[in-house]
């Protein structure tokens, strides 16, 4: 796999970017990227072997075209080679978010968010504001039950070595996955399209995984699960069967499951917990009141009012609104109280 940067460039005069050396006004971005950037692709494609991935980025100054351009030449020299989502104008095999930056829902598409491990993309030795390793698994199981992929970055030093915090961690969450691996590896995205505060759920056929960062103090509590739950079980002590129960409240149109749990959770940063459950995952819809009483209203899952015309309101990924200039506009939210 390689990285390229397809159209920022400080040493070219008509490359993005540097602005201090060349004047904005007289770069040729089109000479530059039909004479340079198209040729080191193909250069790219063609001399090194088969590849996984070209991982461009910064698409500053590309035109939709341009992208098209890059991707179908990919894809004709090397078919099996994916395009990352940064190619540009969403044309790649899947789409990136921005740096450092995880959605809050569940996406029915395949993406991406690249990751730092502290706050530089390089290597800087006064930034020690490292990521815990709690965090790091938090976002990587987060990432996973959105349909996500989680690239971390690895900032080495000008002598080529891996910060010692940085390995630290990485073996820190290798030793997780050791335990917990079902659940992240191969794993689908939850059935249930908004966040929890205490976690996140993964699955897969016949199973759904619950990873805990907030530990219950005697029960774990889930609302909205309509398909029976068999067995339940931790991860990290597989023969050590777990009560579970099921209830449904028909004046409240609540589905509940209760998990017995030990006083102390077997991992100090997650702990998993694994449903057997009888089939497909089938869950309540819309938006619901969780066991400690909260409903999070995001964008994200609001009916957007907009106005005909000028600029109108608009929600990204990450459930930020934008844009919201105009009286006129508004959001609305349909959701179930639990009395």
């Amino acid at each position: 796999c390689f990285y390229y940067s397809q159209a920022q460039d400080w040493h070219h005069p008509d490359g993005a970017g540097n602005t201090w050396d060349f004047d904005d006004s007289k770069k040729d971005f089109a000479r530059y990227f039909s004479e340079l950037a198209k040729p080191q692709v193909r250069e790219l494609l063609t001399q090194y072997g088969p590849l996984g991935l070209l991982w461009f980025d910064t698409p500053v100054k590309i035109t939709k075209e341009q992208s098209h351009e890059l991707a179908n030449m990919m894809h004709s020299i090397q078919p099996e080679c994916s395009v990352s989502g940064r190619v540009g104008h969403d044309v790649g095999d899947y789409r990136s978010m921005g740096d450092n930056q995880i959605p809050v829902k569940v996406l029915e598409y395949d993406w991406e968010t690249p990751v730092t491990l502290n706050d530089t993309w390089g290597y800087k030795k006064d930034d020690h504001n490292w990521k815990s390793t709690q965090t790091l698994i938090r976002q990587l199981v987060d990432v996973v039950s959105k349909n996500g992929n989680y690239l971390l970055n690895v900032g080495p030093t000008a002598e080529g070595l891996i910060p010692q915090p940085s390995v630290d961690r990485l073996l820190e969450v290798g030793r997780w996955l050791q335990t917990n691996r079902e659940a992240v590896y191969g794993a689908k995205p939850s059935p249930f399209p908004y966040e929890f505060d205490w976690g996140s759920i993964t699955a897969k056929p016949g199973r759904l995984y619950l990873h805990l960062i907030d530990w219950p103090k005697s029960e774990f509590v889930l609302y909205g699960l309509k398909t029976r739950v068999k067995a339940a079980r931790l991860l990290a002590r597989p023969q050590e069967p777990l009560k579970v129960a099921q209830s449904y409240d028909r004046k409240a149109d609540l589905h509940v499951v209760r998990v017995q749990l030990p006083g102390a959770p077997p991992d100090k940063d997650v702990s998993v917990i694994a449903l057997e459950i009888d089939g497909a995952a089938e869950v309540q819809p819309g938006l619901r009141q969780q066991p400690d009483g909260k409903v999070t209203l995001s964008p994200a899952f609001a009916e957007i009012r907009r106005a005909e015309s000028g600029p109108q309101l608009s929600v990204d990924s990450r459930g930020v609104a934008t844009r919201w200039f105009n009286a006129k506009e508004g959001m609305t939210w349909k959701f179930h109280l639990t009395a």
